[in-house]
């Protein structure tokens, strides 16, 4: 069975985990752990597919089929809760939990250290060094993020990182991003969230000009629908990020590093009163 801990897709693991026994024992198949399991075989092939979400009282039932005790469990458990999690604080709160049970580290950012979160570029710096070498070619680094930053804003990038544990110097020189999680605290999460994406927005605006077509994708749609169903909408465009987010995982070969702004609000609301919205 693959090592759960290189997951973060609970719905992916599960798939990968019954494909695997059954290839391992003919016997095996998604009607027989739906068996074993107690849910319907239908709706668990859903799951794997992450079509649905596993529910809460099947947590348990899941992992004493695959028999995971110990750590194991307690990731398996927290995949779940962060697969289903409905708000970015939710999101955040159970992926600090599964680091913590893997083992990785958990900085908690100092006020001087969430400058990280201050420039749309650090983001842009550490996934670029992720996929390909770079030793001190600030100047190269500089150039490659789009829109170009300067080669001391690069290399004061890439030594902030350092200083936090972020990157690390390999054995060839090269900078290599380390799986230390930086977390920026409770009471600091909303403020920087709403800079970084004042700032995202503002490339994507810039987009338009600055690439051409064939290298983004900017559309838009208009719709009515009833308030009651923002739930159900946000939820739907939880899913398909985590597609995304898959769909990334799985690739070979990365040159580019890419951005992705899902934005959704009110342009008109029929009037109910004095109620703010």
């Amino acid at each position: 069975m693959d090592d759960i801990f290189s997951y973060l897709d609970y719905q992916r693991w599960i798939r990968d985990s019954v494909e695997e026994l059954k290839r391992h024992k003919p016997i095996v198949s998604w009607r027989y752990v739906a068996g074993k399991v107690g849910i319907d075989a239908g709706n668990l092939l859903r799951i794997s597919q992450g079509k649905t979400h596993l529910g809460t009282n099947f947590i348990h039932p899941v992992a004493d089929f695959f028999k995971l005790t110990g750590r194991q469990r307690q990731y398996f458990e927290e995949m779940v809760y962060f697969g289903r999690a409905k708000t970015d604080k939710e999101t955040l709160d159970h992926f600090e939990k599964m680091q913590s049970i893997r083992g990785v580290p958990i900085k908690k950012l100092s006020t001087q250290g969430l400058d990280f979160y201050q420039n749309w570029y650090n983001n842009a710096v550490r996934s670029l060094v992720s996929i390909t070498p770079i030793k001190d070619e600030y100047a190269l680094l500089g150039r490659m993020c789009s829109p170009p930053i300067t080669a001391e804003q690069a290399e004061e990038s890439v030594k902030m990182m350092a200083d936090l544990g972020m990157l690390v110097r390999g054995k060839d020189g090269c900078w290599e991003v380390t799986e230390l999680f930086v977390s920026t605290g409770q009471q600091s999460r909303a403020e920087v969230v709403r800079e970084f994406q004042r700032q995202t927005l503002a490339l994507a605006n810039e987009s338009a000009e600055r690439h051409s077509a064939e290298f983004r994708d900017l559309s838009t749609v208009t719709m009515t629908l009833n308030s009651k169903e923002i739930p159900a909408l946000r939820e739907r465009i939880k899913e398909f990020r985590g597609e995304l987010l898959r769909f990334s995982q799985e690739g070979v070969g990365d040159d580019s590093v890419m951005q992705l702004n899902i934005q959704l609000f009110p342009i008109g609301i029929v009037s109910q009163g004095d109620k703010d919205v």
